[in-house]
């Protein structure tokens, strides 16, 4: 795998969601505290706490878009059959007039619904924290209102990830009936 800096964004947009969305809940919890923590005088822990979440972060969201990968694609699907059918259209798409376009449109299509799915991963692991959380400490208005906001949210990015995936299928049907 080629490492290229935009990897270090994919997965920390994965990561700082579910950190933000976390953080939300404990800046409602005691505001004060946080503010406190925050706003003192102390530039270094400002420093520092905005390291750890970038760092923490891409961390976290890495493993969240391989637990993504691993459902997604290795749990679903018929593997010796899909990997076959794959290689099998890979080669006449290749072979074919306008294969470089073809291929960049796929991955494009792809990546948008892997990025989709991880996000969408993201989301709701962060509300089952929130709700776990809510339970365990503390609950109350403003944390309920955060809770329906954040399951608006993924309501949200699994519609877009239906989508995605829709559109992507209808793509894929599409070359394959121009191919066979």
């Amino acid at each position: 795998m080629n490492f290229e800096p935009k990897y270090l964004i994919r997965w920390g947009i994965l990561g700082w969601t579910y950190l933000a969305i976390i953080m939300a809940y404990f800046i409602l919890r005691d505001y004060e505290a946080v503010k406190s923590y925050f706003f003192s005088n102390d530039a270094s822990i400002m420093v520092l706490s905005i390291s750890l979440f970038i760092g923490v972060g891409i961390i976290i969201g890495n493993l969240l878009h391989q637990f993504s990968l691993s459902f997604g694609y290795i749990i679903w699907i018929n593997k010796k059959k899909s990997f076959k059918k794959d290689y099998e259209m890979d080669l006449r798409v290749i072979e074919s007039q306008y294969g470089k376009e073809i291929q960049s449109i796929y991955s494009n299509r792809l990546g948008n619904v892997d990025a989709l799915r991880a996000l969408c991963l993201s989301i709701f692991l962060s509300l089952i924290t929130l709700a776990i959380l809510s339970l365990t400490i503390t609950f109350s208005i403003k944390i309920g209102i955060l809770i329906l906001i954040v399951l608006f949210l993924n309501w949200i990015v699994l519609n877009n990830w239906v989508y995605f995936q829709n559109n992507l299928d209808y793509f894929i049907k599409s070359i394959k009936s121009e191919f066979e």
